[in-house]
């Protein structure tokens, strides 16, 4: 117990200069939560979590400070086909190394969370409600957040996102996986934007919302139960111009374009290969 609040102190004496918290031993972190103490407790929030190898996941609550968790991951199966030919074992059991790695900091009430470019960590973090995020993650992992209220940027490479009563402003990207939004409340005159290659988009917005919509699947269909009000005589939008070899190009994009509840600011729902779906918050 003294060696705890030793370490409470020590980390509270760091505020003063922004705080550093380095984490190797993922297992003792799935236990027992590290609390980061916030320089401007009661006041909005900012946490960046950025991972090359792993999960996300985002939790508001009604409190002052910042908890993270962390569960490290075992070596594939296939990592460690590759590195038979170098194993000298003999027949020992082995150990999987599940300690993934993270450090933390704090700088006037920014939390940036960072993990190992070498193994896998699937990061939790509880945050005050008021907290704007900016999170993304490469490789293995998904993208869940639930009950924030702030702007969040959010981006996966090769996994899902899923973000449920969310308050505010979001920009998300899914690469490859589906992308999932559900919004208690928007920020009116705020411009937003959901975006997938490989995947569906589908997106909660609640009744009154205002929004000028530009929406394109190009191999899908679009749903909605929003009585949204098309623009079919819109003109397509041309971009052109010289690229680097000199070449010119033109691009004519031919979304369509529409309102809901009369306008207001733009919201882009933009696909590839998926289904899009704007559904009327029941």
């Amino acid at each position: 117990m003294k060696t705890r609040n030793l370490k409470t102190q020590f980390a509270h004496a760091l505020l003063g200069a922004g705080l550093v918290i380095a984490l190797t031993g993922a297992t003792a972190l799935a236990q027992d939560a590290v609390k980061v103490p916030l320089r401007n407790p009661g006041q909005p929030v900012k946490l960046r979590v950025h991972l090359l190898h792993g999960s996300i996941f985002v939790k508001g609550y009604d409190g002052k400070e910042v908890l993270v968790e962390s569960k490290g991951r075992s070596v594939r199966e296939r990592d460690r086909d590759r590195d038979r030919d170098r194993d000298r074992s003999d027949g020992l059991r082995r150990i999987d190394n599940t300690s993934g790695g993270l450090e933390i900091t704090e700088d006037n009430n920014t939390v940036t969370v960072g993990g190992s470019v070498f193994r896998a960590s699937d990061v939790t973090v509880t945050v005050p409600f008021a907290t704007s995020l900016s999170l993304a993650t490469v490789n293995g992992g998904d993208i869940v957040v639930d009950h924030v209220s702030g702007e969040a940027d959010v981006d996966n490479t090769n996994g899902n996102v899923t973000l449920t009563n969310m308050t505010g402003s979001v920009v998300a990207h899914a690469l490859n996986g589906k992308l999932v939004v559900s919004f208690d409340r928007v920020t009116p005159g705020k411009a937003m934007s959901f975006s997938t290659l490989n995947g569906s988009i589908d997106v909660t917005l609640p009744p009154d919302t205002k929004a000028n919509v530009k929406m394109k699947a190009d191999n899908g269909d679009i749903y909605t139960d929003f009585e949204l009000q098309l623009n079919p005589n819109r003109a397509p939008t041309v971009e052109d111009g010289r690229d680097r070899g000199g070449k010119y190009k033109v691009r004519i994009d031919r979304a369509m374009v529409g309102t809901i509840n009369g306008g207001g600011p733009e919201m882009t729902f933009t696909t590839l290969n998926g289904r899009i779906y704007i559904r009327k918050k029941k």
